[in-house]
Parts: structure tokens; sequence; C-alpha cells
């Protein structure tokens, strides 16, 4: 248990250390490469931050277990929105630009609908698979073309060069990824010991473990004051871990769709999508107000999956 704890607390500095190499690294990137931050987010962050619930898919559909793999990718998009994006929000206000935002928030909306459209007769096969994975590709052929930032709009770190960027954005990725595993299993096996339910480890620590690389990378934009990167980094995981991660399990064993996940999570996890439209449309971003309406909602959300979710 002591050691445990102490493997808690080194995950967390670990968690920590890697979000501010990402966000520094990333933001930093971004400016050199005459890109906004938010295709930084979209891109390189995303997909980094998108590799653990990677990771446990696949293990899961390996060991047959597929409704960890399927629960884990829709509890991280829902969290994404309703938990990651809420507690940025509270820290700090998310600035947005509705006319700059508003094409790839369709494209997420787009997403959701096309992954829940190929649920629906509850398997996602290798032909969905390839779908999934043909649709990640037009996303990342989209990023490439984004226009680049005007000269003006562009500030230099003194004395850096791109490399250093890169390297910090990398080393920040490995450190915050080992943080999160570490942190994870910590947290798994200290639930364990006070004799935690199961059912409550898959549908809490292990959707919110799987997370920790979005929440802790938009924590740190958030008090840096990078809008873009966090909204970049919810969006852009979303896409990533409907069309990537979902796209290439697939690939490797066609995964079962419980009911229960196209009945409650998926609609949930589309409407969370949605409202993301009018709320950037008419506040310009999400406000502190919004953050708390949100959170409070992701706590419904976990209460009904610890009472009813597992029926």
């Amino acid at each position: 248990m002591i050691l445990n704890s102490m493997l808690l607390i080194v995950g967390a500095v670990c968690i920590y250390l890697g979000a501010e190499g990402l966000v520094w690294g990333g933001s930093r990137l971004a400016s050199h490469l005459r890109v906004a931050p938010i295709v930084i987010g979209l891109s390189v962050v995303a997909f980094g931050t998108s590799m653990p619930e990677f990771s446990v898919s696949l293990y899961s559909v390996l060991h047959d277990v597929p409704d960890i793999a399927v629960g884990n990718i829709i509890g991280s998009n829902i969290a994404n929105v309703a938990l990651i994006l809420a507690a940025s929000a509270v820290i700090f206000p998310v600035a947005a630009n509705y006319s700059r935002l508003r094409n790839d928030i369709l494209i997420v909306i787009g997403v959701t609908v096309l992954f829940i459209g190929l649920s629906l007769d509850g398997e996602l096969n290798r032909s969905d698979g390839i779908i999934l994975l043909a649709g990640i590709l037009l996303y990342i052929y989209r990023l490439i073309k984004t226009p680049l930032l005007s000269p003006e709009s562009i500030t230099v770190s003194p004395g850096k060069r791109p490399v250093h960027f890169i390297m910090a954005l990398l080393l920040g990725l490995v450190v915050l990824l080992i943080g999160a595993q570490i942190f994870t299993n910590s947290a798994v096996t200290i639930a364990r010991f006070f004799d935690v339910p199961e059912l409550v480890i898959g549908a809490t620590i292990v959707a919110i473990g799987t997370s920790i690389p979005e929440l802790a990378t938009s924590m740190i934009a958030a008090f840096r004051k990078h809008s873009g990167i966090v909204l970049g980094n919810i969006l852009g995981s979303n896409v990533f871990n409907l069309m990537a991660v979902m796209g290439i399990v697939p690939l490797i064993k066609p995964i079962q769709i419980p009911a229960n996940a196209v009945l409650i999570q998926m609609p949930l996890m589309l409407a969370l999508t949605i409202i993301l439209l009018p709320m950037i449309r008419f506040q310009g971003g999400v406000r502190r107000s919004a953050g708390i309406i949100l959170l409070g909602v992701y706590a419904v959300f976990t209460v009904y999956m610890y009472r009813w979710g597992g029926r």
C-alpha cells in the first residue's frame, strides 16, 4: 500500500512535468511553423494523448473483454468534454472563435454520428475499421492544408531552434504517458485493496486514467491561457479516439458493441459534442458557469454508471 501510494505521487508528478513540456513545446512549435496553436492541438497533441486509449482498447479486445474497449473510448470522449474541457473552463474561461472552430466541431459531430451508425448492428468489423481509418486520413490531410498564420502574429522564443520545441514536445509526451500508466496502475491497485468493485474501477479509474494526458495537458494549457491547445486537444482527441483507435483495433479483431453503450453512452457523447456549437457561438467559448454545469453532467453520468450502467 505504501509503495503504491508513493507510485501514485510519482505518476502525478510525471503527468504534470510531461504536460508542461507538451504544452510549451506544442505552442512554440506552432508559432515557429506559422500555424495556429489549435492545429497542433488537433493533431500532434491530440494523437499523442490518445495513445493510452489505444493501448487499453487493443489490450482489452485481444484479451476478450471488448466492453472495456468500447466503454473506454466512449467514456473518454464524454470525459474530454464534460470533465476535461469543463475543468479547464472553471480554471480559466476558454475563449474561442466560432467562425474558425465551426467546421472542426461539425467534423467531430459527423465523426460521432458515423461511429454510432457503424455500431448500430452491434459490431465494428474490419470493413467498419477501414471506413474509420479512411476518415482519419482525410482529417489529417485537411489539417496539413490549414492556412498558415501571418508573419505579424508570430512570437519567437529567442535563442531557440525548432529542434528544441520538438524535443520538448516528444519528451513531454513520453513522460506524460509513463506518468499516466504509473498513476492508473497504482490507483487500480489501491482501489482493489479497499474492495472497490471491478465495475466501478473500470467505469471510473480506467476511463479517467486513460484521459489523464488530455486532462493534464488541457489544465496546464488553461493556466497558460492557450485556449487553442485546450480546444484542439479535446476535439482532436475525440476524432482520433473514434477514427484512429476504433479504426485500427477492429482490423486486428472485430469488436462487439454492448447494447447499453448504443442506447445510453453514445447519445450522451453525441449530445455533449453538439452542445459545443451554440455554446461557442453565443458565449464566445466555454465560460466558467458552463464548465460547472458540464461537471455536474459528468457527476450524474458517473453515478448512473455506478448504479445502473452495467445492467
